[in-house]
């Protein structure tokens, strides 16, 4: 989510000596999952998950896994909140190792933020957002612009581990100002998590607002480059209205998986044809590489076998 600031410190603060004291007593390193990054000394395991299952798909909706079963004292934590969850998991990174700086542009953070909570840290880990660098102390509870340019290192001599879930920012924010009421006034048996199903062949009016965080960053460019821009603005909104036309026509199911997969191919080869040398002036990310990526997403045939 790209939000006003790098970083935000919520105001609360947990006790998560228990939660610390779990992992150590019923976790073992065999549990944990190399991260899908393949970033060195990356780890984790899935507490919340699409499906429940052990996977890194970012759709809903979201149900426990066998982990958050098993960790009564980390599932605690996240039942605290008084938030709609999604993907829940504990990061581990090894000590000397690195989150190398990078940007989160699937279009799942759209409308989501990471929240962290350090469980196992020390003063020598340090995470950088844009210009700013911040140590997260233990029992904090942090979030970040994740559009931006992050990382993270660990100069220290220990693992370490935080809990880290998604929430929908509207959950977090009052505008631009963080809610100051966040945890439940009780203490409560059941997770809130994501029921909405993703959908299979995305509607126009889900196809738009993703392909608008584009058109806005598209406005940032410099001018010299207004050939360029108003080329990439002339093929957005070619795809969306042929995505439209074929919504109108004749609907969104099985049956118009070839007219969606026409459409995608043709907006694939124009973006071919405009190159790949314009970037977005946030993040330096290639305008063709998150078109083609949200156009991809547009459509996902192993949902619709799945009956999705």
């Amino acid at each position: 989510m790209n939000l006003k600031r790098p970083f935000y410190k919520l105001p609360m603060i947990l006790d998560v000596a228990l939660a610390r004291e779990e992992i150590s007593r019923l976790v073992t390193e065999t549990d944990w999952i190399d991260h899908a990054s393949g970033f060195t000394g990356n780890s984790y395991i899935p507490l919340t998950t699409y499906q429940g299952t052990i996977n890194n798909l970012k759709r809903t909706p979201i149900k426990e896994t066998y982990f958050a079963e098993g960790l009564e004292e980390v599932s605690k934590l996240l039942k605290s909140f008084d938030l709609t969850i999604g993907i829940s998991r504990l990061m581990k990174l090894a000590p000397g190792c690195s989150v190398p700086v990078h940007s989160d542009t699937n279009e799942y953070w759209d409308e989501r933020v990471r929240i962290h909570i350090p469980l196992v840290t020390s003063n020598q880990v340090f995470f950088s957002c844009g210009d700013e660098e911040v140590v997260m102390g233990e029992g904090e509870v942090w979030t970040f612009n994740n559009w931006i340019k992050h990382g993270v290192r660990n100069e220290g001599q220990e693992d370490r581990i935080h809990l880290v879930f998604d929430t929908k920012s509207s959950n977090i924010f009052d505008g631009s100002i963080v809610r100051s009421e966040l945890a439940r006034a009780t203490g409560s048996d059941t997770f809130m998590l994501e029921k909405e199903h993703s959908r299979a062949i995305k509607k126009i009016s889900d196809l738009k607002p993703s392909l608008q965080v584009i058109i806005d960053e598209l406005g940032y460019i410099d001018n010299a480059k207004d050939n360029e821009v108003q080329s990439w603005l002339n093929l957005i909104t070619d795809h969306m209205e042929r995505w439209q036309e074929i919504e109108r026509q004749q609907g969104a199911d099985f049956s118009t998986v070839p007219k969606y997969q026409a459409a995608v191919k043709t907006a694939f080869l124009e973006a071919d044809n405009l190159g790949s040398s314009l970037r977005l002036k946030t993040n330096k990310v290639k305008v063709e590489v998150l078109f083609k990526s949200r156009v991809q997403q547009g459509i996902n045939l192993q949902m619709l076998f799945k009956g999705g």
